[in-house]
C-alpha cells in the first residue's frame, strides 16, 4: 500500500473510558479524536549511501503557552500502525493512548514513522541478520526530529524529551548516548527519556560506559521474556553513580506490550532469536501496570521538563 493511501485512510479514533460499575451499565460515549498533522522531516543519509525522506505525525499539545516541551516517540518492530482488513490503516491503541497523555499534559508529541518510508510495516519476524533497520541508524533519525523542532515556533526546545517502545526504546538508548560522536556534537540535547520494555543487553556488557544525555526512566515487567530486565538491572546499577542516573521501574506479573490497551496476553512463536528456543515469548496487557507506568512517566517528564 503506497504512502498516500496510508495517510488517506489514517484513523485516529478517540479510546473509550473506563466503564462505571453500574446495574445495568452502558458504554460512555468515546472520547474526542485526536487531530494530527503529516509532517515532512529532512532526508538522512543511511549506511551504504542511502538517502531516504522520513516522515512523522505532529501533535500540539493543549494549553495556551506561546511555546510547549515536545516529545519525541518512536514505535516498536511492529510500527506505528494496526491493520484492519486489507483498506484501512490506523494507530494502534498504545500510540493513540500515549499521543492523548501527553498532549493532555501540555505537550507536544512528534512520532517519526521509521519503516513506511523504508518500505516496511514490521521487523518483529526478521531476525537481527535481516534487519536492516538497527537501532542504531534509527538513532539518525532522532537527530531529523530534532532538526525538526528546532524549526517550529511552538516547541520550547529547552525542553526536549523522547519516549520510545521495545525497538523504539532501544533506539532511544543510542540516541541518548554520549559514547556516540554524533550524539555528543549535538548543540541541545533532550532533557529526559522514557524507555518502555528496551533491549539493555549491549549496553550492559560493553566495556565503554555508557553515557546518557540526560536522565532516563526505564518502564518494563518483570515477567518479560522478549527484552529481559536483568541487563536493565545491571545497566541501572552501573549508573548509580553516575550525575546522570537510569531509573529502573519493574511491574510484578506482567510481560512485554504491558501497556498496549486491551492486548490479550499470548504466545508469540514468530520473533526470532528471543526467548527459550521453541517457547516463544509472551506479550499481552496489563491494565494496573499500565496507569501506574504512565503516572510514572508524566511524574518523571514534570520534574525533567517543567509545566
Amino acid at each position: 500500500m503506497g504512502i498516500r493511501k496510508i495517510i488517506a485512510s489514517l484513523c485516529l479514533a478517540g479510546l473509550c473510558g473506563h466503564l462505571v460499575a453500574a446495574p445495568a451499565p452502558k458504554t460512555p460515549p468515546p472520547l474526542p479524536p485526536l487531530h494530527t498533522q503529516r509532517v515532512s522531516l529532512t532526508s538522512i543519509d543511511m549506511p551504504g549511501g542511502k538517502a531516504t525522506a522520513l516522515f512523522g505525525f505532529w501533535f500540539k499539545g493543549k494549553g495556551k503557552a506561546e511555546k510547549k516541551p515536545t516529545i519525541i516517540a518512536m514505535h516498536g518492530c511492529g510500527g506505528l500502525y494496526s491493520s484492519v482488513g486489507k483498506e484501512k490503516i490506523e494507530f494502534t491503541p498504545r500510540h493513540i493512548a500515549m499521543a492523548r497523555a501527553l498532549t493532555d499534559a501540555g505537550y507536544n508529541v512528534l512520532f517519526p514513522d521509521s519503516f513506511t518510508p523504508r518500505g516496511r510495516r514490521s521487523i518483529c519476524q526478521e531476525s537481527l541478520q535481516q534487519r536492516e533497520i538497527s537501532s542504531a541508524n534509527r538513532r539518525l533519525d532522532v537527530q531529523v526530529a530534532l532538526r525538526w523542532l528546532a524549526m517550529q515556533d511552538d516547541v520550547d526546545y529547552a525542553r526536549i524529551g523522547m519516549v520510545g517502545w521495545s525497538h523504539g526504546a532501544t533506539t532511544i538508548l543510542a540516541a541518548m548516548n554520549l559514547a556516540q560522536t554524533d550524539v555528543a556534537v549535538r548543540k541541545v540535547q533532550p532533557k529526559a527519556a522514557v524507555a518502555f520494555y528496551p533491549s539493555c543487553s549491549s549496553y550492559a556488557k560493553n566495556r565503554t560506559p555508557y553515557k546518557p544525555a540526560a536522565p532516563m526512566l526505564i518502564l518494563m515487567g518483570e515477567n518479560d521474556d522478549w527484552t529481559p530486565p536483568e541487563a536493565c538491572e545491571s545497566l541501572e546499577k552501573k549508573m548509580q553513580d553516575s550525575d546522570t542516573p537510569i531509573t529502573l521501574r519493574l511491574y510484578p506479573d506482567t510481560y512485554h506490550d504491558f501497556d498496549a490497551p486491551g492486548m490479550p496476553m499470548h504466545v508469540r512463536m514468530d520473533i526470532p532469536g528471543v526467548g527459550k528456543p521453541g517457547a516463544g515469548v509472551t506479550s499481552g496487557g496489563n491494565a494496573d501496570a499500565r496507569v501506574e507506568a504512565y503516572r510514572e512517566m508524566l511524574k518523571f517528564l514534570k520534574e525533567k521538563l517543567g509545566d
